[in-house]
């Protein structure tokens, strides 16, 4: 899946995964990961997610990545937020606003750097957006980048992918374990059935699918 779809959707308003209000999972697991109040937290693929502004309200400083410019800055315009944007040569730029910062480019351009040893992440969007060839590289990329310990709290949505296209795509517990069992120690903290699907999900006669909660923890 090309840059030019995620951008398209974006210019278009064809955002049917944006959510009107924060994560219920976020708000329920989030303290799971025992993190202290002030430390870094990353959120990948980030759009213009009510996630961030929760993240920073426990006093979090949240750093996000987004490829879409329009998502990014709608985000802080849509908060009513003043931002500024930092040019680096040869890095992204980065869309600064009240401990909330995010990238705006190729998530693989992030480094380590970027993240500021980041203990903390959360992907509900992430991985679910991504076809399966492209989940490999996006979570070999996360484990790179996230220091030894980080803990993500990752969503994923479990569905019949030969009856609907994604995104979201299908993401199981196998794929989770396949993705990330090398490097971190999985543990599922929760799953439910949910009927808050795409339209184009209903239309293909799809009209629930299983959501997993995991909290994935970096060993090496």
């Amino acid at each position: 899946m090309r840059s030019e779809f995620w951008l398209e959707r974006w210019r278009s308003g064809q955002i049917g995964w944006h959510q009107v209000d924060v994560n219920r999972w976020l708000a329920k697991h989030w303290p799971a990961l025992g993190l202290e109040s002030d430390c870094p937290v990353f959120v990948p693929l980030c759009g213009k997610s009510l996630d961030m502004a929760w993240l920073r309200a426990l006093g979090h400083r949240v750093i996000g990545v987004e490829l879409a410019e329009v998502a990014v800055r709608s985000f802080f315009e849509e908060a009513g937020t003043p931002f500024k944007v930092f040019n680096t040569p040869g890095d992204m730029p980065r869309f600064s606003s009240g401990g909330i910062h995010i990238y705006c480019g190729d998530y693989l351009e992030l480094s380590a750097a970027h993240l500021e040893a980041a203990p903390g992440a959360f992907d509900r969007g992430a991985l679910v957006a991504l076809p399966a060839e492209q989940r490999a590289v996006y979570a070999d990329h996360v484990q790179r980048i996230l220091p030894v310990g980080a803990q993500v709290l990752l969503i994923t949505l479990d569905y019949d992918q030969e009856r609907a296209p994604g995104p979201p795509f299908a993401v199981s517990e196998a794929e989770v374990q396949a993705l990330y069992g090398t490097r971190c120690r999985i543990r599922q903290l929760d799953s439910s059935r949910t009927g808050e699907l795409p339209p184009h999900f209903l239309e293909c006669g799809i009209e629930a699918a299983e959501e997993g909660i995991y909290l994935v923890t970096k060993l090496d």
